[in-house]
């Protein structure tokens, strides 16, 4: 199931009250979606981090990966008290009131005790004194054992009491995602040209491997603008040797790109016949449109959109649009980008 219908799914679970359990391969971004359903539960309060008292303006969000803890940890420390009964001492980690979304994460990864306490509170909402809030939300993400992530076979009172939603990587989905969070735009166009890169994770090969984790991760150290001749040694060490050196091929295409001040300018200029090519272009104007002044921006806009719609497919086109409208969102108010909508109304733009 891809992202955007697993994301619907998991809403209505949560609507009806049960605890959505979303089961992928390693790296495939399950932390990502559980993020945005945060964003989306919110609606329009402040998403706090770890916090176990979220205001009535704000929405709780705590990430527990549990194959970092301990049974003691989330079900507390077990002591006898004055009276001679016995009772827990919790970690103060858990919520206690406001709304929320707990998140175990790595759930298959855990050890079975911590299995077992996270299993009472979806079932329960409880830990002997502790009850967890009504407006809080529980949900679980794991890797399968047959990713052979060191994922341990889901018990199956587990199995029997949670909605098991089966996610799985999809380009679009992604890119679609990456658009809104900004994901450098060299990455961005070397998807969309070559799908394929981006998840070949294979469990059994013990060196990095292109995932959307990967790339994400490769995104957040390119935009720090490291020197070019540094590139290709920086994915190595995300996305491994081959991924890198297809990336970086990719990269360097943007040197034999035409003129990019005569294409924003509306000078006549060559239209390349390449499909590399043509992909390296549209991110090379891209990245002039992010960067351009707000005077220009919008003429740049539409001398830039006329170029490449001159290109064989309108696929080129609608990436264009898609990579800057969120960053330059001024140019919704254009005429340009109003008569491009309606041509492609039967497109997602």
């Amino acid at each position: 199931m891809k992202p955007s219908k697993a994301l619907q799914i998991i809403q209505s679970v949560l609507k009806g009250g049960n605890a959505p359990f979303l089961l992928g391969g390693t790296g495939i971004g399950k932390s990502a979606i559980i993020r945005e359903l945060a964003d989306i539960l919110a609606d329009e309060r402040e998403v706090v981090i770890d916090t176990i008292k979220p205001t009535k303006n704000q929405f709780g969000f705590i990430d527990f990966r549990l194959s970092l803890y301990e049974s003691v940890d989330l079900g507390g420390l077990p002591y006898i008290d004055d009276s001679g009964g016995q009772k827990r001492a919790f970690l103060g980690n858990l919520p206690v009131e406001g709304e929320g979304l707990l998140f175990f994460d790595e759930y298959a990864q855990a050890h079975p005790s911590v299995q077992a306490v996270v299993g009472q509170l979806i079932y329960e909402k409880r830990l002997g004194e502790y009850a967890m809030p009504k407006g809080w939300k529980i949900i679980c993400a794991g890797n399968r054992a047959t990713d052979r992530a060191g994922s341990n076979k889901l018990p199956s009172h587990v199995i029997g009491r949670t909605s098991l939603i089966n996610f799985e990587h999809d380009t679009n989905d992604w890119l679609a995602w990456a658009v809104k969070n900004d994901v450098q735009t060299d990455i961005l166009g070397f998807i969309q040209y070559q799908p394929e890169w981006l998840n070949v994770f294979d469990s059994k090969v013990m060196k990095p491997q292109p995932s959307p984790r990967s790339w994400t991760r490769l995104s957040d150290t390119l935009k720090t603008a490291p020197p070019q001749e540094l590139w290709q040694m920086i994915a190595e060490s995300d996305i491994g040797e081959t991924g890198a050196i297809e990336f970086c091929s990719f990269v360097s295409l943007k040197e034999g790109v035409p003129n990019l001040d005569d294409i924003v300018n509306g000078v006549e200029v060559e239209v390349v016949d390449n499909i590399g090519m043509m992909y390296a272009t549209v991110v090379a104007l891209a990245t002039v449109m992010k960067e351009a002044n707000s005077k220009v921006v919008g003429g740049y806009f539409e001398n830039a959109l006329a170029y490449i719609k001159k290109f064989p497919t309108p696929e080129y086109a609608i990436f264009f649009v898609r990579s800057i409208i969120n960053i330059r969102s001024e140019l919704i108010e254009t005429s340009t980008y109003s008569e491009f909508k309606v041509e492609h109304q039967d497109l997602e733009v």
